[in-house]
């Protein structure tokens, strides 16, 4: 007789019904059945591994546990996979949704997702490197008395998330800073990057946050409140504890980025630049200014074209990118704050742009604006005259400075302290759970931990590569090709766009593995002979499954699982104390 097929919406509505109704047998059951009937049953053992007679026995090795409970998984009900996946988890991915974006596109900002959660020690290098960096402008040009020189500090710290270009060419940036007519330039930028870029606190923040925090909190007090049963069978309130452990990281970046006010809108903020360059004036040969886009197409500040792949995560918005813009930007910055330096320094010596006599102003240390004007010449040597230092040299030594790699180290520290701090938390409590040692569970979580760390090494060292090997000054960004063979330049340029692509994919394939294994765990993927056994650990002629806590044992747990959490939770508590700290403004701009 022919057999009939069975159609492919009836297949899966089978494969649902048998995932909501377990068919496989009760391991435990199986296990207390054996006890009670006893014998000369080889494989029980005491809780610690110790081979004893299976009537007394409160685990057993992993040879038993395979012909009791066979090597396949024991997949829990739909209702207990729900209940654990919407308390547990949802919270957190709905957080994810707080982040800043965007990109200019779909997939830019799916990938903004994927390193955020793939690489939690990525997204968080970049964000201590943002308000480390915010925090070294404004406290340079605090020391500066000359006209907009506060303006400038927080301008450059808005511009972090776009690859800034400093041109002199024409008296650009001498007229910028020298001429009076452009004070309105200065002020008009800031008061649009000032509201089209404050990423405020708003309804949606708020719940997403308190929603996240009060189920975390829910999960410790059941945790440690809650009489624990005498069996692992049930379901355990440590599964969520790991789980919230694993993405508590996510809180303080949140926080931190609400609290920073980071706008990451990139059509706005060319808008912004673009808008506020039409109003840019250049000094010219007869002293009288005009405005800069009479003259040419280029500007004092702007954003530097887009040149090709090497240069490719620079004109990526999101903040998580922060960390490729670095050391164009600390160029960037020292070229500005050299040249208003040297502007301070000769307006406190009362020497006028052109001529010989001072203009004193109302105030004591006013600068009038008779001070500040002069012909194309005087206004260009005002600044750059002997002061080889301004010229836009692509020499390693104007990249790299110690002021440099000092917040790049602080930031690196950061970066590790919360990624470590809080998935340590979760690693500490699942290695922890009976039976102790190297699990799945806490396997799955170090996985993590270290894919996250090469992840942000990767990226870091390609970014480091392009700067030592690309002149970050330079407008066309080009290869310093005279200094280094071109078949050199090709390799490197191979390269870093090989550790790039490596460290982006790494970071992928770590957040959905992130999200599997939470799932896994939810569904009792987990829960096999091969993982209960901590098999990892011991290896199989020592492996053994635990499947009756003492109250000695239970007892014994909470000293790792009050461990743990302190761990996390106070890792998260020293980080947002720290990102307050560093968050301190300077006094608003009158």
């Amino acid at each position: 007789m022919q057999r009939r097929k069975v159609p492919c919406s009836r297949t899966t509505t089978i494969w649902l019904l048998l995932w909501a109704v377990p068919t496989t047998a009760n391991c435990l059951s199986e296990f207390l059945n054996l006890r009670q009937a006893g014998g000369e049953v080889e494989g029980g053992t005491n809780n610690k591994g110790q081979p004893v007679n299976i009537a007394n026995a409160t685990a057993m090795t992993y040879d038993l546990c395979i012909r009791t409970c066979g090597s396949g998984p024991h997949i829990n009900p739909w209702s207990v996979f729900s209940q654990r996946f919407s308390t547990w988890l949802l919270p957190f991915l709905a957080l994810v949704s707080q982040l800043p974006f965007g990109a200019n596109n779909r997939v830019d900002n799916l990938m903004t997702i994927l390193l955020n959660v793939g690489s939690p020690t990525l997204a968080t290098y970049s964000l201590m490197l943002t308000l480390l960096n915010t925090r070294w402008v404004k406290l340079r040009f605090s020391k500066i008395t000359y006209p907009n020189s506060d303006t400038v500090a927080h301008i450059l710290s808005k511009l972090q998330q776009v690859p800034l270009q400093i041109s002199e060419d024409g008296g650009l940036l001498a007229s910028l800073i020298v001429l009076p007519e452009n004070d309105v330039w200065w002020c008009d930028l800031l008061v649009s990057l000032g509201i089209n870029f404050a990423y405020t606190w708003s309804f949606a923040n708020v719940a997403s946050i308190c929603w996240v925090a009060i189920a975390f909190l829910l999960t410790i007090i059941d945790t440690f409140t809650d009489s624990i049963s005498i069996n692992l069978s049930s379901p355990s309130n440590f599964i969520g504890l790991t789980v919230a452990f694993a993405w508590l990281w996510l809180i303080p970046l949140v926080i931190t980025w609400l609290q920073f006010g980071s706008g990451c809108d990139r059509v706005t903020l060319h808008r912004a630049l673009k808008q506020a360059n039409r109003n840019a004036c250049v000094a010219t040969e007869n002293g009288a200014p005009v405005l800069a886009s009479t003259k040419s197409s280029q500007r004092a500040i702007s954003i530097a074209p887009y040149i090709g792949s090497l240069t490719s995560d620079e004109h990526r918005t999101p903040p998580v990118y922060n960390y490729a813009r670095l050391f164009r930007w600390s160029a960037a910055v020292d070229t500005v704050y050299a040249a208003f330096t040297v502007a301070s320094q000769r307006a406190a010596l009362h020497l006028p742009v052109e001529g010989t006599v001072w203009e004193t102003g109302d105030h004591e240390f006013e600068i009038k604006a008779d001070n500040r004007r002069g012909s194309m010449e005087s206004v260009s040597n005002y600044i750059f005259a002997e002061n080889d230092q301004l010229k836009l040299n692509p020499n390693l030594g104007n990249i790299i400075s110690s002021s440099l790699i000092s917040r790049m180290i602080s930031a690196s520290i950061g970066a590790l302290f919360l990624t470590w701090g809080t998935v340590g938390g979760a690693i500490v409590v699942a290695w922890f759970t009976p039976t102790i040692g190297l699990s799945c569970v806490s396997g799955s979580y170090l996985i993590y931990a270290i894919n996250s760390t090469v992840a942000w090494i990767l990226l870091v060292v390609s970014n480091l590569l392009s700067a030592l090997w690309i002149t970050p000054s330079n407008p066309a960004h080009n290869i310093n090709t005279s200094q280094h063979p071109r078949s050199c330049s090709q390799r490197l340029s191979t390269t870093v766009v090989l550790f790039r692509w490596t460290g982006k994919l790494l970071a992928a394939l770590n957040a959905i593995w992130l999200v599997l294994h939470c799932i896994f765990h939810f569904s009792g993927i987990y829960d096999t002979c091969w993982c209960d056994t901590a098999i990892l650990h011991f290896g199989s002629t020592r492996s053994y499954a635990v499947w009756i806590l003492t109250p000695a044992d239970v007892m014994a747990f909470r000293y790792p699982g009050v461990g743990g959490t302190v761990l996390a939770c106070g890792t998260v508590l020293l980080f947002l104390i720290l990102t307050n700290i560093l968050l301190d403004p300077l006094k608003p701009v009158s």
